[in-house]
């Protein structure tokens, strides 16, 4: 390609970053019609628990933040945690204290990658919060971050997922219509429902193949 050419398809896309859409991204009235003839929702929390659980992951309702610790210890019994890793988020340590209090060693997952794949190959347990929750398919919505980069719900055999339930939404697109994430939009953006799973051309099932084994919800509020 000429450096002519080159310039002429950067130019292009410069001027087209630059101008507005003509029409709004809205429903035209035979997506209008489907959305009005669909039931309602009913309680969000219920049906994010249903849906969730029809794909094999466990969603326990907490009070709040200061009864997570507590709420969970069944599940780091039940599933033998002994090692965890949390990232740097402020709200998840008194859990990271009280996890270290029952023994399990606990830790922080923030350093270069290269200097901490090992670890996060090897821990029992990935605990995240959760940017949403999406009660139409059961799905939680997971922003990585510096403070939680991705591979701490994908590497470790069990993720813990802390959710609010202020942050459920009915669908994907209610999420997406606050537009909470577009202002500052990160590299990419998780949809999680249950646990990773695939399947051979014998249909197989096999759990745990690119991601944890075993996926808890932590739904607070």
């Amino acid at each position: 390609m000429s450096e002519s050419s080159r310039e002429r398809i950067l130019s292009r896309l410069r001027q087209g970053s630059r101008t507005p859409f003509k029409h709004r991204n809205t429903l035209d009235e035979r997506e209008a019609a489907w959305w009005a003839r669909q039931p309602e929702m009913g309680d969000l929390a219920e049906k994010f628990t249903a849906e969730q659980e029809k794909v094999g992951g466990k969603v326990l309702p907490v009070s709040g933040w200061d009864a997570v610790a507590e709420a969970v210890t069944p599940w780091m019994h039940e599933y033998q945690v002994r090692t965890a890793l949390t990232g740097t988020v402020a709200e998840l340590e008194p859990l990271r204290a009280h996890l270290a209090a029952l023994g399990v060693r606990v830790g922080t997952f923030d350093r270069p990658v290269e200097e901490q794949k090992d670890e996060v190959f090897s821990v029992d347990c990935g605990i995240t919060t959760a940017e949403a929750g999406i009660a139409e398919t059961g799905s939680v919505v997971l922003k990585p971050s510096p403070h939680e980069p991705r591979l701490l719900s994908l590497a470790p055999p069990v993720h813990l997922v802390l959710l609010e339930r202020a942050r459920l939404f009915a669908t994907l697109s209610h999420y997406v219509e606050t537009g909470t994430y577009q202002a500052h939009p990160p590299t990419n953006l998780v949809l999680a429902s249950g646990a990773s799973r695939t399947a051979d051309i014998e249909l197989t099932l096999t759990v745990g193949v690119h991601g944890p084994k075993v996926f808890l919800v932590a739904l607070i509020g």
